[in-house]
């Protein structure tokens, strides 16, 4: 049974966190998990595109530039989606926790374009071409039970040929949170823990999980029954 169970294993993430980046330069397009990047030197000047995601700290920013002589666009983005386990301990009854979404976005009159949204639980946040304050997300909770929140994040930099443009866009969360009674008081000695939830096989994969464990266990089976050589 030892091979059924390393296959079934090796076949199911731990956890469910995505993460993916982007860069292209000149139309030619490079890819990362939390990191991407390209540049192209034309003359005196550079056009480059970067982006960057962090599961771990939670932010992703993408950044392109080009020059007045360039002929050719870049642009960059970054995205992250990751479920986290929140539980609040310290009370009972119910309550709601706040933290800050913030995004921004710039250099619209140049000729380029950034942006960044965010999301948690149901709060969503965008900005485009500008840099707008953090907003405030409000979660309900209940004492000493987990809540699953989803934070998905996202972000996105481009500018045009000829354009002499620099821009960025980008998201991130503090990591903090701030506690209030339901019927809004601020509470003190309240604790929490905010944790990367386990990730399931989707319904469209276990079919797929169960023949590779099955076959994996037959092939071990007759491995076994074999003689030796």
């Amino acid at each position: 049974m030892r091979g059924f169970v390393l296959v079934l294993f090796a076949a199911v993430p731990l956890f469910g966190g995505t993460v993916y980046t982007s860069a292209t330069c000149d139309g030619l397009t490079s890819e990362g998990s939390d990191a991407a990047g390209c540049g192209v030197l034309w003359s005196t000047w550079t056009s480059g595109a970067s982006a960057q995601a962090s599961l771990t700290e939670m932010y992703v920013t993408a950044s392109a530039s080009t020059g007045w002589d360039i002929p050719d666009s870049s642009s960059a983005t970054a995205s992250l989606s990751q479920d986290f386990i929140l539980t609040v301990t310290g009370g009972q009854g119910d309550g709601y926790a706040e933290t800050e979404l913030g995004a921004y976005g710039g250099n619209p009159w140049s000729g380029g374009q950034g942006w960044g949204s965010e999301s948690l639980g149901g709060c969503n946040f965008w900005s485009g071409d500008d840099v707008n304050p953090p907003e405030y997300c409000q979660l309900a909770f209940v004492f000493g039970v987990p809540q699953t929140l989803t934070l998905s994040e996202s972000a996105g930099a481009s500018v045009g040929p000829y354009s002499s443009a620099g821009t960025s866009g980008g998201a991130g969360m503090p990591g903090y949170f701030t506690f209030f009674s339901d019927q809004g008081q601020p509470l003190s000695g309240v604790t929490y823990t905010l944790v990367p939830g386990e990730a399931t096989p989707e319904p469209r994969t276990l079919p797929l999980l169960t023949a590779m464990a099955c076959a994996a266990f037959i092939a071990f089976k007759l491995r076994r029954g074999s003689p030796a050589r």
